[in-house]
């Protein structure tokens, strides 16, 4: 199973409790009898304008849970993905399960995180690479440390923010970064076609902390919005080690606000998520209200 996940909220020191009602999204687990599945897993967090990375692309390991990974962390905004070879070309550049740091997913760049999954052919890809490496400005290649197709779409984006005037904004128009992580889709969607390869076939989600977009093309990804917790299973739990005494009074997050967005082939449902519609994005900003655009 591979897949990505990303989470975007207001309250850093509530992360773990707006993401307990989505573990399931956060959790893989290999087939019966041990066998390794997951190749490997990265996990990146935006902390305050801080971008951190932590990837284990060579894990062997049967199964991966990012929300125990996540749950101790303060943060304001996460992308994981679970199993980077197994997706292939968008996530590594290979087809075997080699798959080093620098070609594993999330990728940063200064205060931005970037993650997708889905499908790129190698060879057309390849044919197209210097394409994507001419459009993009030299301080940004710079910055491409690896041979994936993920990370060269990321610094693509980059570039048609710098053009926009919005790559160094604290806190950029969500629109404006929907705007130029549409053009970049297309860009090289548009290369991809001409050479004869398939359109794209892709998932992805990007934010710096202040705002977050997330898109699909040929490739499922869902949603789920926390409006508040009425009373926290999470914190109850931490209480009833810590104060017995209180066991039983609420303990409320009445404005707490996120969205956790999962882009999974292997689950074609869960119950409580809304699907993002094929070729559209869901576009988040400082109110944490998500909205749906059309590509």
């Amino acid at each position: 199973m591979s897949h990505l996940v990303a989470y975007f909220g207001n309250e850093p020191e509530n992360l773990a409790c707006a993401l307990s009602s989505a573990r399931g999204a956060l959790y893989s687990k290999g087939p019966p009898g041990g066998a390794r599945v997951n190749d490997g897993f990265g996990l990146g967090f935006v902390q305050g304008g801080d971008v951190l990375l932590r990837k284990r692309p060579r894990a062997e390991t049967t199964e991966v849970d990012l929300y125990g990974l996540a749950r101790d962390t303060r943060a304001e905004a996460l992308v994981g993905r679970v199993g980077l070879a197994q997706s292939g070309p968008i996530a590594d550049g290979k087809t075997d399960a080699s798959v080093r740091a620098e070609d594993a997913d999330p990728f940063r760049f200064r205060s931005w995180l970037f993650g997708s999954i889905g499908d790129v052919d190698v060879a057309a890809f390849e044919g197209v690479r210097e394409r994507v490496l001419e459009s993009t400005p030299s301080f940004l290649r710079r910055n491409i440390r690896g041979l994936s197709a993920s990370e060269h779409f990321f610094h693509l984006f980059l570039a048609f923010m710098h053009d926009a005037g919005i790559l160094d904004q604290p806190t950029p128009p969500p629109p404006a970064v929907h705007a130029a992580l549409r053009n970049s889709l297309a860009f090289v969607d548009r290369l991809l076609v001409s050479s004869g390869a398939p359109s794209l076939k892709i998932a992805l989600a990007t934010t710096n902390g202040r705002c977050f977009v997330a898109t699909g093309c040929a490739y499922p990804m869902r949603y789920l919005h926390v409006e508040g917790i009425s009373d926290c299973p999470v914190c109850h739990a931490a209480s009833d080690r810590t104060d017995p005494q209180r066991s039983g009074r609420r303990i409320p997050h009445e404005a707490l606000r996120a969205v956790v967005v999962e882009a999974n082939r292997d689950v074609a449902t869960r119950p409580g998520w809304a699907d993002i519609p094929d070729r559209s994005a869901l576009i988040v900003g400082a109110d944490r209200q998500p909205v749906i655009s059309s590509l």
